[in-house]
C-alpha cells in the first residue's frame, strides 16, 4: 500500500512539474507572438516609406535631365 500511494505522489507531483511547464512554454509562445506581430507591422510601415522616399527621388528623362517622378 505504501508502494502505491509514494508512486501516486511521484505520479502527481509529475504531473504538476510538467503542468509549470506547459504554463511556461505557453506564456513564452504568447509573447513571442505579440513580438512577432509588432515587428511585422513595423516592417510594414518601413516598407511604405521607402515606397515613399524612392518615389520622391528624382529621375532622369530621356535627355537625362533631372526631373520629379
Amino acid at each position: 500500500m505504501f508502494v502505491l500511494k509514494s508512486r501516486l505522489v511521484a505520479a502527481m507531483r509529475l504531473m504538476v512539474e510538467q503542468e509549470k511547464e506547459l504554463e511556461f512554454r505557453a506564456d513564452a509562445y504568447l509573447k513571442l507572438l505579440q513580438k512577432n506581430a509588432k515587428l511585422e507591422t513595423d516592417y510594414s510601415k518601413l516598407e511604405g516609406e521607402i515606397r515613399e522616399l524612392k518615389l520622391s527621388l528624382p529621375v532622369r528623362d530621356a535627355q537625362g535631365r533631372f526631373s520629379k517622378r
